[in-house]
């Protein structure tokens, strides 16, 4: 398989694979769109934190943001990533009790 398409899903994946980023893309698929500062209030995080995770998001092609006069607006940025959230959402629901027992993640991390 070609390394270079390894990589970039490893890193699409690893940019999926945090806790705070993954509220904040669930929170946009809600809300559509938002700022920082909506996005922070509602998630009861600081707006450095938020800002922190959407640079990662949006550097990856999950999110986009638009200019708004002197605000920034972010928004998923496309429906690929809308249903690759939506199928992880109907897979998790569907497989809850094995994930939640899944053995890798109670191994410690390998640095291979």
């Amino acid at each position: 398989m070609n390394e270079n398409l390894l990589l970039e899903l490893e890193i699409f994946f690893s940019t999926l694979s945090d806790k705070t980023r993954l509220e904040i893309l669930l929170y946009l698929l809600e809300k559509e769109k938002a700022t920082v500062q909506q996005i922070s209030t509602d998630l009861k995080k600081s707006q450095s934190l938020i800002s922190h995770h959407l640079a990662y998001l949006r550097n990856c092609g999950i999110v986009k943001v638009e200019k708004n006069g002197k605000y920034s607006i972010y928004s998923v940025s496309d429906e690929d990533v809308k249903e690759i959230i939506q199928i992880a959402l109907k897979h998790v629901k569907n497989y809850s009790e094995s994930i939640l027992s899944c053995e890798v993640m109670k191994e410690k991390p390998s640095y291979s």
